[in-house]
């Protein structure tokens, strides 16, 4: 029950504030309501949550391991997740754009070119270990935020205004 707790709070604090944040930025291309924006984020969270991070610390409580290292692991993976980010806000977007299908694979290619990159510097230096459990969590929040300006950018192609449906097209004077 606890652990269910938890992972709602997780999830709706990562996804509440990346969803608040995009919002910030979506609204001024096209009129997407706040609440739809939001919610797009905070259902894939509450995913990444309950099946990858809770069962991975779980686990670890059952087996008396280290609890933060399973928090730190099972974190890293459910940077894989992402993409599931990218389908959740294309339903959202489709009602705007015509390339809402490509935002889809602009967080599937953001998140495995940073997950790549982290993978290589990881060979190269050898405190860089997000991947491996002894990593610290500052590494995983680097991996986040390495994927913003590509998805940011991917994402003001998906809105720009030559792409948006007739119905949401700044009106010119």
């Amino acid at each position: 029950m606890i652990a269910l707790l938890i992972a709602t709070v997780g999830a709706a604090l990562l996804g509440g504030v990346l969803g608040a944040l995009q919002w910030l930025v979506v609204r001024r291309r096209v009129p997407i309501p706040r609440k739809a924006w939001i919610t797009a984020n905070i259902g894939p969270a509450l995913l990444a949550w309950l099946l990858v991070i809770m069962p991975a610390v779980i686990s670890a409580q059952n087996s008396d391991a280290n609890v933060s290292t399973a928090y730190l692991l099972a974190a890293s993976q459910s940077l894989a997740l992402g993409p599931l980010l990218g389908l959740s806000q294309s339903l959202v977007l489709r009602k705007v754009t015509r390339r809402w299908a490509w935002w889809i694979g602009a967080n599937l290619a953001s998140w495995l070119i940073v997950d790549a990159v982290i993978y290589l510097l990881s060979h190269l230096f050898s405190n860089l270990n997000a991947f491996t459990g002894d990593g610290s969590i500052a590494e995983i929040y680097l991996a986040l935020i390495a994927t913003t300006p590509l998805t940011g950018r991917a994402l003001l192609w998906v809105l720009a205004p030559t792409a948006l449906t007739t119905a949401d097209k700044p009106k010119t004077p």
